[in-house]
């Protein structure tokens, strides 16, 4: 008659505890083990056009605690890109999220960040997915600089979570509000 030794107990005790550790509700919807992975997009092309640069890509460094789910605090998603004109002071951003499964309460709160310093701020709500907004900050010069994305909260368990497309929809486009038109008409113009 076979006779399980302990190391062989130990074994399989470890085998079914790394199962129940691999089960889990990923994309923090209440629900365990429903997850669907959608193509986020592979991003193929040069990523700095001008002042507009694209970002992010899959070419940037994702560093997400549940990838691809983002819905926990220190989710990030950054990159180093090159600005070409000198003194830019304003961006502005377009994000588009492949999915955003965010219920009642559930809010991501993002931090736009260039070289470490956060130059603005926004909350994502349910059943958004383009995200725009712009902010001024204090001139930076021309050339190389780490732009992220990194998210201040953790989502509530339950809530949901987002999903970013990485294939090259969501953008930056520096300019300089300084050098804009200040008369009436200019203001107008820059509005729309």
């Amino acid at each position: 008659m076979f006779k399980p030794t302990s190391s062989i107990l130990i074994l399989i005790m470890l085998g079914l505890s790394g199962i129940i550790l691999a089960a889990g509700d990923r994309d923090n919807n209440g629900v365990s083990d429903d997850e669907v992975f959608l193509d986020r997009g592979t991003f193929e092309g040069e990523s700095n056009c001008g002042n507009t640069i694209i970002f992010p890509t899959s070419y940037d460094t994702w560093d997400v605690k549940y990838y691809p789910y983002w819905w926990n605090l220190n989710d990030t998603v950054f990159g180093t890109h090159t600005v070409s004109t000198d003194n830019m002071d304003h961006a502005e951003i377009t994000i588009v999220l492949i999915a955003n499964t965010l219920t009642s309460g559930g809010y991501c709160n993002i931090d736009f960040r260039i070289d470490g310093t956060t130059v603005g701020s926004f909350q994502i709500l349910p059943g958004v997915n383009t995200i725009n907004e712009s902010f001024n900050f204090s001139p930076i010069p021309a050339g190389p600089h780490e732009l992220r994305y990194y998210s201040t909260n953790t989502v509530s368990t339950g809530c949901g979570s987002i999903r970013w497309t990485e294939s090259g929809h969501s953008i930056v486009v520096f300019s300089n509000v300084s050098s804009l038109d200040d008369s009436t008409w200019g203001m107008i113009k820059y509005a729309f």
